[in-house]
């Protein structure tokens, strides 16, 4: 049987780091899959949903050409969706070519992958396979998989997930989103730019209920000009097989019943922690629903096992993921020292315009009992913003009434690159001037940071509010 220093199971972007990390450090390491190494992000996530973004974006773009003088695109006859689905197909593989299992066996890491998956036998053995393996410390990292569709109503139709849908190459002429969540934000836009008959239904009051309600309602309107049918407050009760190839879905919208036809349906209710099969319960691992539970070390209730990533996050995102795989393997490695702090995690929506986040939002804060200020521009005071003709959005700055960052909301180009700045100053705890005493280039999106804060604080200070109509950056 061999033996390792730190065994980590789940190859996706947090198991990556955590087994290059701890082989870095000169430990003897494991890296057990059960698919491809990559995990979701590469292979059904991150990389093919913002490749398939990115085409729908320009298409859209092509076709408002005439808004930066140019000729737009007259007809979509040449429209091929299963040339869009290779593109992205192409960029997913290109991405994999840099994660093959050779790779990581040349830098000392043993890789195991089976599609059985990891199982513990004992606190310190693992099998997988037919291969049993001793390890000092494991790393669980399994992240998490699309949660399935309640088994609703007399007839069942094929559902598409985030992991299937990428097999897709003829364009739905129809398609229906369960759930208003990001994978629906995103892929709904992006389809019904293409040409899909898209909607959206949704069980609460709004979709994208979770970010700020200005930011919100501003995407909602975009989705809604773009065509997108958005039904919130509606339970799906009944499915029907009908003819052409459709599935009629029956809801209760608003205390109506109500019939949508879709020819695909996109299941995206959230998602669930991947312990299936791990036998969490014979070493003894407490666990819920929710995932595995941790201290906030990253620590199971099994000393010598640790958590990270979606398989115990609330913060389901690739960049938490990767963050707790450096602190548990720096927690193993040197005893726990390090917290996992998830108190100022940035995030973006990359529907068109894209959105951002960072700490709390206005309404959060004012729920905590504090005191708000708010600092907000519109992206349309920024000159690159108008030279992109993309002039819609604004930032949001939330803060304390001593002027302390709390937070900050964003909606328009690229926010989720600018958002940034916030990230940073709030975890560094900089005072707001600190932002506006900033030299930013000329002309560039990340202005607008520089604005809201000058803004902010020169309307404190003027006696005369009609001098604000003379400001400069």
């Amino acid at each position: 049987m061999k033996e390792y220093d730190i065994t980590v199971i789940g190859a996706g972007s947090g198991g990556l780091v955590a087994a290059l990390k701890a082989r870095r450090h000169g430990a003897r390491v494991a890296l057990i899959e059960r698919n491809k190494i990559g995990g979701e992000c590469t292979h059904a996530g991150c990389v093919p949903s913002k490749t398939l973004i990115s085409s729908a974006r320009l298409y859209h773009a092509m076709k408002r050409a005439d808004v930066h003088g140019l000729p737009k695109l007259s007809s979509a006859g040449d429209f091929d969706f299963a040339r869009v689905m290779e593109h992205v197909d192409n960029v997913v593989q290109g991405v994999y070519q840099n994660e093959q299992p050779a790779h990581f066996q040349d830098l000392g890491i043993d890789v195991y992958i089976d599609p059985s998956g990891a199982r513990f036998l004992s606190r310190n053995e693992i099998q997988i396979g037919n291969d049993e393996i001793r390890s000092n410390y494991t790393v669980i990292s399994t992240g998490s998989s699309p949660r399935p569709a309640p088994r609703t109503g007399s007839e069942m139709p094929q559902f598409v997930t985030n992991d299937n849908f990428w097999a897709l190459r003829k364009l739905p002429r129809s398609i229906a989103f369960l759930g208003g969540g990001v994978i629906s934000a995103e892929i709904a836009q992006s389809l019904a730019r293409f040409g899909s008959e898209v909607t959206i239904i949704e069980r609460f009051p709004r979709i994208l209920n979770f970010v700020d309600e200005e930011v919100g309602a501003l995407a909602i309107n975009v989705l809604k000009r773009e065509g997108i049918r958005i039904l919130v407050d509606s339970e799906v009760t009944d499915y029907h097989l009908s003819e052409g190839g459709q599935t009629k879905i029956v809801l209760t919208h608003q205390g109506f019943q109500r019939e949508v036809f879709a020819e695909q349906i996109f299941a995206a209710l959230g998602r669930d922690p991947n312990i299936a099969n791990l036998h969490l319960d014979r070493v003894g691992i407490a666990y819920s629903a929710s995932g595995i539970s941790t201290n906030e070390f990253l620590q199971t209730t099994v000393p010598n096992i640790y958590a990270i990533g979606d398989v115990t996050s609330p913060a389901k995102f690739t960049h938490i993921a990767s963050y707790q795989a450096e602190v548990a393997v720096e927690n193993i490695l040197n005893g726990n020292q390090v917290k996992n702090d998830l108190s100022v995690v940035p995030w973006a929506i990359f529907m068109d315009p894209e959105i951002g986040h960072v700490g709390l939002t206005e309404s959060e804060a004012r729920r905590k009992g504090k005191k708000v200020n708010i600092a907000q521009v519109n992206t349309s005071s920024i000159d690159r913003f108008v030279t992109e003709s993309a002039t819609e959005g604004f930032l949001k700055v939330v803060m304390d009434e001593n002027d302390v960052l709390l937070g900050a909301d964003a909606i328009g180009v690229h926010a989720g690159e600018w958002i940034q700045f916030f990230t940073l100053a709030i975890q560094q705890k900089l005072p707001i001037q600190s932002l506006g005493d900033l030299i930013f280039i000329y002309p560039t999106f990340s202005e607008i940071i520089k604005k809201v804060v000058t803004r902010y604080l020169r309307n404190k200070t003027l006696p005369v509010p009609e001098l604000e109509q003379v400001e400069v950056l």
